[in-house]
Protein backbone atom coordinates (compact mmCIF):
# COMPACT_ATOMS: atom_id res chain seq x y z
CA UNK A 1 0.00 0.00 0.00
CA UNK A 2 3.09 2.48 0.77
CA UNK A 3 4.62 1.73 -2.78
CA UNK A 4 1.41 2.54 -4.09
CA UNK A 5 0.97 5.96 -2.48
CA UNK A 6 4.38 6.87 -3.28
CA UNK A 7 4.10 5.74 -6.71
CA UNK A 8 0.89 7.96 -7.16
CA UNK A 9 2.49 11.05 -5.36
CA UNK A 10 5.65 10.61 -8.00
CA UNK A 11 3.05 10.18 -11.16
CA UNK A 12 1.00 13.23 -9.95
CA UNK A 13 4.03 15.31 -9.28
CA UNK A 14 5.75 14.46 -12.45
CA UNK A 15 2.16 15.28 -14.55
CA UNK A 16 2.19 18.50 -12.09
CA UNK A 17 5.51 19.82 -13.62
CA UNK A 18 4.64 18.89 -17.13
CA UNK A 19 1.79 21.33 -17.10
CA UNK A 20 3.16 24.49 -15.93
CA UNK A 21 3.62 26.84 -19.08
CA UNK A 22 6.84 28.06 -20.63
CA UNK A 23 7.45 31.88 -19.85
CA UNK A 24 9.18 33.77 -22.60
CA UNK A 25 10.53 36.72 -20.77
CA UNK A 26 12.20 38.08 -23.78
CA UNK A 27 11.09 41.57 -24.80
CA UNK A 28 9.28 42.36 -28.04
CA UNK A 29 10.31 46.00 -27.50
CA UNK A 30 9.72 49.47 -26.58
CA UNK A 31 6.35 51.28 -26.69
CA UNK A 32 6.89 55.22 -27.68
CA UNK A 33 5.34 57.59 -25.74
CA UNK A 34 3.18 60.14 -27.58
CA UNK A 35 5.46 62.91 -26.87
CA UNK A 36 8.53 60.90 -28.44
CA UNK A 37 7.06 60.73 -31.97
CA UNK A 38 8.69 62.55 -34.27
CA UNK A 39 6.54 63.98 -36.74
CA UNK A 40 6.19 67.06 -38.94
CA UNK A 41 2.99 68.69 -41.03
CA UNK A 42 3.40 71.56 -42.78
CA UNK A 43 1.52 73.33 -45.82
CA UNK A 44 3.58 73.56 -48.75
CA UNK A 45 2.53 77.05 -49.59
CA UNK A 46 1.62 79.71 -46.21
CA UNK A 47 -2.30 78.94 -45.24
CA UNK A 48 -2.64 76.40 -48.39
CA UNK A 49 -3.91 73.33 -48.11
CA UNK A 50 -1.25 70.84 -50.00
CA UNK A 51 0.56 69.68 -46.88
CA UNK A 52 3.21 67.39 -46.28
CA UNK A 53 3.36 64.30 -43.29
CA UNK A 54 6.93 63.53 -42.28
CA UNK A 55 7.36 60.39 -39.66
CA UNK A 56 11.13 61.12 -38.34
CA UNK A 57 11.23 58.59 -35.89
CA UNK A 58 13.24 56.12 -36.48
CA UNK A 59 11.90 52.39 -36.40
CA UNK A 60 8.46 53.37 -35.87
CA UNK A 61 6.01 52.59 -39.20
CA UNK A 62 3.15 55.15 -40.35
CA UNK A 63 -0.10 55.28 -40.60
CA UNK A 64 -1.73 59.05 -41.34
CA UNK A 65 -5.72 59.38 -41.39
CA UNK A 66 -6.46 62.65 -42.69
CA UNK A 67 -10.09 62.29 -42.64
CA UNK A 68 -10.11 62.57 -46.36
CA UNK A 69 -7.70 59.24 -46.86
CA UNK A 70 -5.26 56.88 -45.27
CA UNK A 71 -1.53 57.01 -45.83
CA UNK A 72 1.03 54.23 -44.72
CA UNK A 73 4.43 56.37 -46.07
CA UNK A 74 6.96 58.02 -43.41
CA UNK A 75 6.61 60.80 -46.03
CA UNK A 76 3.49 62.10 -47.92
CA UNK A 77 2.08 65.10 -49.91
CA UNK A 78 -1.99 65.52 -49.73
CA UNK A 79 -4.16 67.90 -50.59
CA UNK A 80 -7.02 69.05 -48.30
CA UNK A 81 -10.44 70.05 -50.65
CA UNK A 82 -11.74 72.28 -47.60
CA UNK A 83 -10.78 74.88 -45.49
CA UNK A 84 -10.56 75.33 -41.85
CA UNK A 85 -8.79 73.41 -38.73
CA UNK A 86 -7.63 70.09 -39.96
CA UNK A 87 -6.83 67.21 -37.19
CA UNK A 88 -4.48 64.28 -38.50
CA UNK A 89 -4.75 61.27 -36.97
CA UNK A 90 -1.29 59.09 -36.55
CA UNK A 91 -1.08 55.76 -36.00
CA UNK A 92 2.65 54.47 -35.31
CA UNK A 93 3.96 51.16 -35.26
CA UNK A 94 6.49 50.18 -33.29
CA UNK A 95 8.61 47.23 -31.98
CA UNK A 96 6.67 46.14 -28.97
CA UNK A 97 3.04 47.75 -30.43
CA UNK A 98 0.99 50.96 -31.24
CA UNK A 99 0.87 54.55 -30.24
CA UNK A 100 -1.18 56.99 -31.34
CA UNK A 101 -1.59 61.05 -31.33
CA UNK A 102 -3.12 63.75 -33.33
CA UNK A 103 -1.76 66.86 -35.06
CA UNK A 104 -3.45 69.85 -36.35
CA UNK A 105 -2.77 72.02 -39.47
CA UNK A 106 -4.80 75.37 -40.23
CA UNK A 107 -6.06 75.42 -43.83
CA UNK A 108 -6.80 78.81 -44.67
CA UNK A 109 -7.13 78.84 -48.74
CA UNK A 110 -7.80 76.56 -51.56
CA UNK A 111 -4.45 76.77 -53.93
CA UNK A 112 -4.43 73.64 -55.05
CA UNK A 113 -6.66 71.24 -57.36
CA UNK A 114 -7.72 68.53 -55.19
CA UNK A 115 -10.25 65.45 -56.68
CA UNK A 116 -12.95 66.98 -59.20
CA UNK A 117 -15.41 64.32 -57.21
CA UNK A 118 -15.05 66.57 -54.31
CA UNK A 119 -16.41 69.43 -55.99
CA UNK A 120 -19.06 66.98 -57.73
CA UNK A 121 -20.34 65.86 -54.16
CA UNK A 122 -20.12 69.18 -52.66
CA UNK A 123 -20.05 71.93 -55.04
CA UNK A 124 -17.50 74.87 -54.71
CA UNK A 125 -19.31 76.94 -51.67
CA UNK A 126 -19.27 76.90 -48.21
CA UNK A 127 -22.98 76.33 -48.10
CA UNK A 128 -22.17 73.27 -49.96
CA UNK A 129 -24.55 71.23 -52.14
CA UNK A 130 -28.31 69.41 -51.75
CA UNK A 131 -29.48 66.62 -53.29
CA UNK A 132 -32.70 64.82 -53.62
CA UNK A 133 -35.13 62.15 -55.26
CA UNK A 134 -34.15 62.61 -59.07
CA UNK A 135 -38.07 62.14 -59.98
CA UNK A 136 -37.45 64.06 -63.23
CA UNK A 137 -34.93 61.59 -65.34
CA UNK A 138 -36.15 58.43 -63.47
CA UNK A 139 -40.01 59.56 -63.68
CA UNK A 140 -40.09 58.44 -60.11
CA UNK A 141 -38.43 55.15 -60.28
CA UNK A 142 -35.69 56.30 -57.99
CA UNK A 143 -35.60 53.41 -55.30
CA UNK A 144 -35.68 49.77 -56.36
CA UNK A 145 -33.67 47.16 -57.80
CA UNK A 146 -31.83 45.84 -60.65
CA UNK A 147 -28.92 43.18 -61.10
CA UNK A 148 -25.93 43.50 -59.42
CA UNK A 149 -22.77 44.12 -61.97
CA UNK A 150 -25.29 44.83 -64.53
CA UNK A 151 -27.66 47.80 -63.93
CA UNK A 152 -27.65 51.21 -63.79
CA UNK A 153 -30.49 52.31 -61.90
CA UNK A 154 -33.85 50.53 -60.48
CA UNK A 155 -35.88 48.70 -62.98
CA UNK A 156 -37.27 45.60 -61.25
CA UNK A 157 -38.84 46.03 -58.31
CA UNK A 158 -39.66 49.71 -57.72
CA UNK A 159 -40.82 51.72 -54.46
CA UNK A 160 -43.70 53.91 -55.24
CA UNK A 161 -43.47 57.62 -54.84
CA UNK A 162 -46.03 57.71 -53.05
CA UNK A 163 -44.66 55.45 -50.55
CA UNK A 164 -40.76 57.00 -50.52
CA UNK A 165 -39.81 57.23 -47.31
CA UNK A 166 -38.07 60.50 -46.92
CA UNK A 167 -39.84 61.76 -49.96
CA UNK A 168 -39.02 65.36 -50.04
CA UNK A 169 -35.83 65.48 -47.90
CA UNK A 170 -32.59 66.45 -49.23
CA UNK A 171 -28.60 65.23 -48.64
CA UNK A 172 -26.10 68.19 -47.89
CA UNK A 173 -22.57 67.54 -48.67
CA UNK A 174 -20.72 70.20 -47.59
CA UNK A 175 -16.52 70.90 -47.19
CA UNK A 176 -16.98 73.84 -44.22
CA UNK A 177 -14.11 72.41 -42.04
CA UNK A 178 -14.41 68.97 -43.14
CA UNK A 179 -16.07 66.46 -45.52
CA UNK A 180 -19.50 66.59 -44.11
CA UNK A 181 -23.15 65.33 -45.11
CA UNK A 182 -26.48 66.15 -43.77
CA UNK A 183 -29.86 64.21 -43.56
CA UNK A 184 -32.28 67.73 -43.99
CA UNK A 185 -36.09 67.01 -43.14
CA UNK A 186 -39.00 69.08 -45.53
CA UNK A 187 -38.00 72.13 -43.52
CA UNK A 188 -34.71 71.99 -43.38
CA UNK A 189 -34.05 71.05 -40.17
CA UNK A 190 -30.87 68.07 -39.47
CA UNK A 191 -32.00 65.24 -38.33
CA UNK A 192 -28.57 63.22 -39.11
CA UNK A 193 -25.33 64.49 -39.43
CA UNK A 194 -22.08 62.64 -40.30
CA UNK A 195 -19.23 62.65 -42.43
CA UNK A 196 -18.41 61.27 -45.97
CA UNK A 197 -14.94 59.91 -48.40
CA UNK A 198 -14.60 58.21 -51.57
CA UNK A 199 -12.52 56.05 -53.08
CA UNK A 200 -12.34 56.62 -56.96
CA UNK A 201 -10.11 53.22 -56.98
CA UNK A 202 -12.54 50.55 -55.93
CA UNK A 203 -14.35 49.45 -59.17
CA UNK A 204 -16.22 46.80 -59.89
CA UNK A 205 -16.35 45.05 -63.28
CA UNK A 206 -18.66 42.86 -65.04
CA UNK A 207 -17.63 39.44 -65.09
CA UNK A 208 -19.03 38.54 -68.04
CA UNK A 209 -17.71 41.02 -70.37
CA UNK A 210 -15.10 42.77 -67.92
CA UNK A 211 -16.31 46.21 -69.17
CA UNK A 212 -16.24 48.13 -66.09
CA UNK A 213 -18.99 48.98 -64.29
CA UNK A 214 -18.97 50.99 -61.20
CA UNK A 215 -16.46 54.52 -60.56
CA UNK A 216 -15.38 53.65 -56.90
CA UNK A 217 -16.90 53.41 -53.62
CA UNK A 218 -18.80 56.15 -51.38
CA UNK A 219 -18.17 55.89 -47.52
CA UNK A 220 -20.32 57.20 -44.89
CA UNK A 221 -19.70 57.79 -41.11
CA UNK A 222 -22.71 59.10 -38.81
CA UNK A 223 -25.25 59.30 -41.59
CA UNK A 224 -26.67 57.19 -44.08
CA UNK A 225 -28.80 58.41 -47.86
CA UNK A 226 -32.41 59.04 -48.25
CA UNK A 227 -34.15 55.32 -47.63
CA UNK A 228 -30.29 54.44 -46.78
CA UNK A 229 -31.36 50.78 -46.35
CA UNK A 230 -31.19 47.36 -48.60
CA UNK A 231 -34.50 47.41 -50.71
CA UNK A 232 -36.04 44.20 -48.77
CA UNK A 233 -34.41 45.09 -45.25
CA UNK A 234 -35.35 48.21 -43.50
CA UNK A 235 -32.93 46.80 -40.64
CA UNK A 236 -29.88 46.87 -42.73
CA UNK A 237 -28.93 50.65 -43.18
CA UNK A 238 -26.08 50.99 -45.50
CA UNK A 239 -23.25 53.48 -45.25
CA UNK A 240 -20.51 52.14 -47.88
CA UNK A 241 -22.44 52.38 -51.48
CA UNK A 242 -21.06 51.74 -55.00
CA UNK A 243 -20.66 54.65 -57.39
CA UNK A 244 -22.99 54.09 -60.66
CA UNK A 245 -22.86 57.35 -61.92
CA UNK A 246 -21.92 60.58 -60.46
CA UNK A 247 -21.53 64.12 -62.10
CA UNK A 248 -22.05 67.65 -61.36
CA UNK A 249 -26.04 67.08 -61.50
CA UNK A 250 -26.66 63.37 -61.20
CA UNK A 251 -25.95 60.86 -58.54
CA UNK A 252 -26.84 56.90 -58.41
CA UNK A 253 -25.83 54.55 -55.91
CA UNK A 254 -25.72 51.07 -55.61
CA UNK A 255 -25.50 48.52 -52.62
CA UNK A 256 -25.29 44.25 -52.57
CA UNK A 257 -23.82 42.31 -49.83
CA UNK A 258 -20.23 41.29 -50.64
CA UNK A 259 -19.64 38.15 -52.69
CA UNK A 260 -22.93 38.72 -54.46
CA UNK A 261 -23.07 37.10 -57.77
CA UNK A 262 -23.76 39.15 -61.28
CA UNK A 263 -27.30 39.86 -61.67
CA UNK A 264 -28.76 39.11 -58.32
CA UNK A 265 -31.25 41.67 -56.82
CA UNK A 266 -29.37 44.86 -55.72
CA UNK A 267 -30.42 48.01 -54.45
CA UNK A 268 -29.75 51.20 -56.59
CA UNK A 269 -30.94 54.90 -55.48
CA UNK A 270 -30.82 57.38 -57.75
CA UNK A 271 -30.53 61.35 -56.96
CA UNK A 272 -30.22 64.96 -58.57
CA UNK A 273 -29.02 67.54 -57.73
CA UNK A 274 -31.49 70.47 -55.73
Amino acid sequence: MKKNIIFATAILTMLMTACEPVVDDISMGEILSPEQLQLDIYATTPGGNELVLVNKTPGVGSYWDTGTGISTNQIDTVVMPYVGDITIKFTGFCAGGQVETTRSVKVEKIDHQSAIEWSYFAGSGIEGKAWCWDMEQYDGAVYGTNGWLVGDCPSWDIKPVDDLEERDYTLVFDLNGGPNLSKCDANGTVVEKGTFSFDMSAIKKNPESGAQWSLGQLHLQGVSVLSGHAFYDASNTITTFEIIKLNDDEMVLCWNPAGSEIWTDATFWCFRRK
